[in-house]
């Protein structure tokens, strides 16, 4: 053998001349040089050529308990089954192969060979047939790549491609997908503009526009679009969900409920629409509604693992034991997917709280954040460097030397820190006041910041921080009249709003150089309870230092010494607010509040809890009810789990 080849490509070479004994024999030769995943993958297909089907799926079987998302996996239980005459299960395997890996032809051909009476999907195969058959080879393997989590090779292959042809729709569809799974949003939005410029009329760029949209919280934008797009087939199924989420998003929560029931007279067994149903009840405050909707969900897919999330995310729910029994059950289906995996444990971790379970709560609160763990980007030591950077630019000279340049308003309002502190409570007081406007956890701030950096994340040639040196007061007046236009889809004519964003305590010198009058409220909780409870909370995304403690304590500190600094250099600017003095001390830090933002006192101010406005965050129901203190120290209770924790932080 020649020593620069690798063993994998010599097996599959044997494959590929029909050597089906000679591939198995290597297999078994290489067993220490291949991965797991790659010796029973290979060691199946051979078994099967070898008209083994039997062997072949022992060794599939070990296989999908590597990776319960490789689709080629599943598409080579169907040809076994297949061979077995197994028709049914071979079936549901093609079925299977084609939601993880939409590129397997083979399985798309299996299912046509297989399905006789479902009209509807024997239709949707044809056309993803279709679909594969006219498309380039590059461009097959640049989706298999994408869903097999091999985005890099996937982007390459892609970028190369586009080179080549840099007029090809659907590899500049393919790109921006690409973008979106690497959270690159912008450049994904970029792509499919373009792709739109050259195609106005194709029906999956225009999904996947406003999807971007969607993500990246533009959501005026995506609504305008959404309806468009509904406005032309009324009939079209994916027109409707955009639009639903459009103006659920933009808080039409009737108009998007009508959508939404609409959508389920054709598809009644639609668990993501039941699940967005349970999430507008639970934002306007209709809490039976909500639970409903959640309940509905798994009782059509028991195996649907956001909906117990959700449950458990109200916060005031409480699981039955037949609920707890059944996850317990399932948590351990070795053929359930990771995500699933994750939503059942962090439901598990709440309903073992609730029944004072601490250990057996923290163990699945641990095996959630696991799994989200190794799927995470974050990186401590990145984020320590983008603190540094901050610190290194933002000096107290580019302050006085730029002061006033910006936008001279004092209509927003930054609520930041991290979350899970608080923060909610303070915004459910504030906007109680007649003069001020909640809106959301805006991205804009961000966004400005990776736009200026014109990358994803810093390196050693980032732009931003940097760039804050030579902006001009014309830019920074522009940029700062941008975050204002960009914030009135949710605003009325309130003279103030919020923007709830916690993690734009990381841009605070951004925000004073655009905003310069802009008011800032850091909310802070003592360190293990605040770290605690972002631990035991599975956020929808974002929020990746929160899977680990380690991480957690990094991310803790890191956030108190670039606060530290950021008063430092912008004194008496930024108000610092307590938790748990707002618990004890309430009226006290409600005037505080008030004081700092220069709105005068009103009383319902006090009486935040019977505010009827919606709330989009986990502690929705929370802050419908009255101040109490009994939360204040309850990480205590997992005090001995927490070593790990405790002994990172520094603060």
């Amino acid at each position: 053998m020649n020593q620069n080849v690798e063993p994998i490509k010599v097996v599959e070479n044997s494959i590929k001349n029909k050597d089906f004994k000679e591939a198995l024999s290597l297999c078994e030769k290489f067993s220490g040089s291949l991965s797991k995943k790659d010796f029973y993958y290979l060691t199946s297909v051979c078994y099967r050529y070898l008209n083994e089907p039997t062997k072949a799926l022992l060794n599939l079987d070990k296989l999908i308990q590597i990776d319960l998302t490789y689709g080629r996996a599943y598409q080579e239980i169907g040809h076994n089954n297949v061979l077995l005459k197994n028709q049914d299960k071979a079936l549901k395997a093609y079925l299977r192969a084609v939601r993880h890996n939409p590129s397997l032809q083979s399985s798309w051909l299996g299912i046509l060979s297989l399905e006789t009476k479902n009209e509807e999907l024997i239709n949707f195969v044809q056309q993803n047939v279709i679909y594969l058959k006219d498309l380039p080879p590059e461009l097959k393997t640049v989706i298999s790549f994408t869903h097999e989590g091999k985005l890099s090779r996937a982007d390459r292959i892609c970028r190369e491609y586009l080179k080549e042809y840099p007029h090809d729709i659907e590899a500049m569809r393919l790109l921006a997908n690409i973008g979106r799974d690497l959270n690159i949003y912008e450049d994904a939005e970029f792509l499919l503009e373009s792709a739109l410029l050259f195609d106005p009329n194709n029906a999956k760029i225009k999904y996947d526009y406003i999807n971007i949209l969607t993500k990246r919280q533009k959501y005026g934008e995506a609504l305008i679009h959404a309806q468009k797009f509904y406005d032309e087939d009324q009939d079209n199924i994916n027109a409707m969900k955009l639009l639903s989420t459009a103006l659920f998003r933009t808080d039409r929560y009737m108009e998007a409920i009508k959508i939404y029931n609409k959508i389920l007279k054709l598809e009644p067994n639609n668990t993501d629409v039941m699940l967005s149903m349970g999430h507008l009840y639970k934002t306007s405050g209709e809490i039976e509604k909500s639970i409903s909707s959640y309940k509905k969900a798994y009782k059509v897919d028991k195996y649907f693992g956001d909906s117990y999330w959700s449950l458990a995310n109200l916060k005031t729910y409480k699981f039955s034991q037949k609920e707890v029994s059944a996850l317990d059950d399932m948590v351990n289906d070795k053929y359930i997917s990771e995500d699933e995996r994750a939503f059942m444990n962090f439901a598990l971790g709440k309903a073992y709280e609730d029944q004072e379970e601490f250990e057996k709560s923290f163990n699945h609160y641990r095996e959630g954040n696991l799994i989200k763990k190794n799927k995470a980007l974050f990186n401590l030591k990145d984020f320590e460097k983008e603190c540094k950077n901050q610190i290194e630019v933002c000096t107290n000279d580019l302050f006085q030397m730029k002061s006033n340049w910006g936008v001279d308003s004092k209509s927003p309002i930054f609520i930041l820190g991290l979350p899970r502190v608080g923060s909610t409570l303070i915004e459910q007081i504030l906007s109680s006041h007649s003069l001020v406007e909640p809106t959301h956890e805006l991205p804009n701030i961000i966004s400005t910041a990776l736009r200026l950096n014109e990358r994803k994340a810093q390196d050693i040639s980032s732009k931003y921080p940097d760039i804050l040196l030579s902006l001009s007061a014309p830019q920074l007046k522009l940029i700062g009249d941008k975050y204002l236009k960009d914030s009135e889809v949710f605003r009325t004519d309130k003279p103030y709003f919020i923007d709830k964003m916690p993690n734009n305590f990381r841009h605070i010198g951004l925000i004073k150089l655009i905003l310069p009058n802009a008011k800032i409220i850091d909310i802070r909780r003592s360190s293990m309870s605040a770290c605690f409870s972002c631990y035991k909370q599975l956020f929808a995304e974002g929020q990746e230092f929160t899977y680990d403690l380690k991480d957690l304590a990094g991310y803790y500190n890191n956030y108190v010494e670039l606060m530290d600094y950021w008063n430092k250099v912008l004194p008496n600017q930024i108000l610092s607010i307590n938790y748990e003095d707002v618990i004890n001390n309430f009226d006290e830090s409600v005037n505080k509040i008030l004081d700092y933002c220069e709105i005068p006192f009103e009383q319902q101010c006090l009486e935040f809890y019977k505010s009827k406005r919606s709330v989009k965050t986990p502690s929705a129901e929370q802050v419908r009810q009255p101040i109490y203190k009994s939360g204040l120290d309850y990480w205590k209770n997992y005090e001995s789990f927490l070593n790990e924790l405790k002994d990172n932080l520094r603060y």
